[in-house]
């Protein structure tokens, strides 16, 4: 049972460009809106200031990073949205593998606006980064940036009340919410022992950042840096 929260970046990112602000016409989660097999993931990001963020960040995109077994990232993306032209609040949505399980960041969009780009922060459950697998549809309300200790590390972005996504998640399709099963996948084996909760078929902790190189060791692994 796990609560989120959302990790995000103080750090001016001076370094990055981003070539491509330009966004698509969002996802509104209708029929023959999304691949077959996939959920959308969706919410509103409560902008933070522009300390926080940095004057040279022009572009911000959510993304949901799949990690395979040998660390390999397949990244599914939000449309990039312009934190200067936003106001208070930008939406996104952003249609994620139901299959598997993902991490979900918030980053600076790469150069294409479709991949891997620079990490800002991550979606947290109870301090387990994975969103599990499953067909449902989350929201996440309107998160809300709590600056850390260290950024990007401890700053945290919490959602809405009441929105955790393993509220609106059923692994298993038992009809019991992974918030309120002890075995997500219905395996047999108990969450609390459980290598692979939600039965992606991948350990689950192979699967969080951590688990990838960080050779400067400061939280962000060094695919995530730009």
């Amino acid at each position: 049972m796990r609560s989120a929260s959302f990790v995000l970046a103080q750090t001016a990112l001076a370094a990055v460009v981003v070539a491509s602000t330009a966004a698509c016409s969002p996802l509104t989660g209708a029929a023959g809106d999304r691949p077959e097999g996939y959920r959308l993931v969706e919410g509103r990001l409560s902008l933070p200031d522009e300390d926080l963020l940095g004057r040279q960040v022009t572009g911000l995109q959510i993304a949901a990073l799949h990690l395979d077994a040998d660390g390999a990232i397949a990244p599914f993306v939000s449309d990039v949205f312009d934190p200067a032209t936003s106001r208070a609040e930008a939406s996104f949505v952003v249609p994620v593998d139901g299959g598997v399980d993902s991490v979900v960041v918030l980053q600076v969009p790469s150069s294409g606006g479709r991949g891997t780009g620079a990490f800002l922060g991550q979606l947290l459950f109870d301090g387990v980064t994975l969103l599990p697998r499953g067909d449902d549809d989350v929201d996440l309300g309107v998160v809300t940036v709590e600056a850390g200790a260290r950024a990007p590390a401890d700053t945290t972005l919490s959602p809405e009340a009441g929105t955790s996504p393993l509220s609106q998640t059923d692994s298993d399709d038992d009809g019991v919410s992974n918030a309120l099963d002890d075995d997500d996948d219905d395996d047999g084996t108990p969450d609390a022992s459980d290598d692979d909760d939600a039965g992606d078929g991948i350990d689950d902790a192979l699967q969080v950042l951590s688990a990838l190189p960080d050779g400067d060791g400061d939280g962000v692994a060094d695919v995530l840096e730009r």
